[in-house]
């Protein structure tokens, strides 16, 4: 009646369960459920809930996506574009190149006080360009910080990836 590949949600909480030493009685205890929810629970007759999941994923201490997913399936292992980190590296990209680009176009050859011939330096122009790059540069900036807030994580700073290399 329940082939196998409808039941690859109980055999992963059968395999995350003895994997964590468990009995079935020891786990329906943990979640407040009877010995026989957990058996159809592992033999396919019964599905847990969204909200048994979650209490599974705690109890035997694994992502509720390893009691769903086939193992190397997860959405959480798909490709997915970071958008918070390519907004960061383009933003620091756009600051870097604006900042170079603004000393070349107020760098060059000109006439000097004494009539002469020599190197010149124009902040007018060095300006225009250093504030085009700063705006452009600080909105991405900005951007990464509002997408990675929305993503629900910290914000990593340069601090917190020295202290993660060092250990404590």
């Amino acid at each position: 009646m329940f082939s196998k590949q409808s039941n690859t949600v109980g055999s992963r909480i059968r395999a995350e369960r003895t994997h964590a030493g468990l009995s079935q009685e020891a786990l329906a205890e943990r979640l407040h459920v009877t010995r026989q929810t957990i058996s159809n629970w592992e033999v396919g007759k019964n599905q847990p809930d969204i909200e048994s999941l979650k209490a599974l994923a705690e109890a035997l201490e694994v992502p509720v996506e390893r009691l769903i997913y086939q193992a190397g399936h997860s959405p959480s292992q798909s490709v997915r574009l970071p958008l918070d980190g390519w907004c960061r590296k383009l933003g620091i990209f756009v600051l870097v190149w604006g900042l170079l680009s603004g000393i070349s176009a107020g760098s060059g050859g000109g006439l000097t006080p004494d009539g002469g011939v020599g190197f010149v330096f124009l902040w007018r122009d060095t300006l225009s360009v250093w504030y085009t790059a700063l705006i452009r540069g600080s909105i991405l900036l900005a951007l990464a910080q509002v997408l990675t807030l929305l993503q629900n994580r910290e914000p990593e700073s340069s601090f917190d990836k020295h202290q993660r290399k060092e250990g404590p």
